[in-house]
């Protein structure tokens, strides 16, 4: 009788616990880690965009469109770059509009052309990486101290957006530069900000 009471309590406890855990994964987040944010901040008509990257990472291009395009399948494109030169590839610092930094890149797109949301991402060369989404006036109204960039979580460096990575091999917010062979060049793309 007394197994039988025993058994009738473990079974009502596994049964227990098993139901804790089923409503647990119900309350909490499937995948723990948050995508990592991109920064941005407005410099005059042109938008910095800090994109979080690690030394390894191989930026390609840079796609901008519609985030408020409900219209179509795919969103309007807005404004592309790609072929960045080194110090761009090296520390994801975009000037959206203006081209510099890239071999080839859109048009300047009209005012009227720019949405308030961007949806801004790169890709590497398999056709990987990351995007965020960026409330224009949000950005534009930001009061930001030098070197910073507004987030969705609020003011954050570039050595901060970067370390969202955890990257392998490099402590937070600094990168390693191996196709940099002269130490001028290499101290002025890790003093842009």
């Amino acid at each position: 009788m007394r197994d039988k009471w025993l058994i009738g309590c473990h079974t009502a406890l596994i049964s227990f616990f098993a139901l804790l855990g089923a409503a647990g994964c119900g309350l909490l987040p499937s995948d723990p880690a948050d995508p990592p944010v991109f920064g941005a901040r407005a410099e005059g008509k042109v938008i910095v965009v800090k994109i979080p990257l690690c030394s390894t990472d191989d930026m390609r291009r840079v796609d901008v469109s519609d985030f408020d395009d409900t219209e179509h399948e795919t969103p309007r494109t807005v404004w592309w770059a790609s072929d960045p030169t080194p110090a761009v590839a090296a520390t994801g610092v975009v000037r959206l509009w203006s081209g510099e930094g890239f071999r080839r890149h859109a048009a300047e797109p009209g005012t009227s052309a720019v949405p308030r949301h961007l949806d801004v991402g790169y890709t590497d060369p398999t056709g990987d990486g990351r995007d965020d989404v960026l409330d224009l006036v949000t950005i534009a109204k930001a009061q930001l101290k030098a070197g910073e960039y507004w987030t969705r979580n609020g003011p954050k460096t570039a050595a901060q957006i970067d370390a969202q990575l955890h990257c392998r091999g490099q402590e937070a917010g600094t990168r390693s530069l191996p196709f940099v062979t002269d130490e001028s060049t290499a101290l002025q793309i890790q003093q842009l900000p």
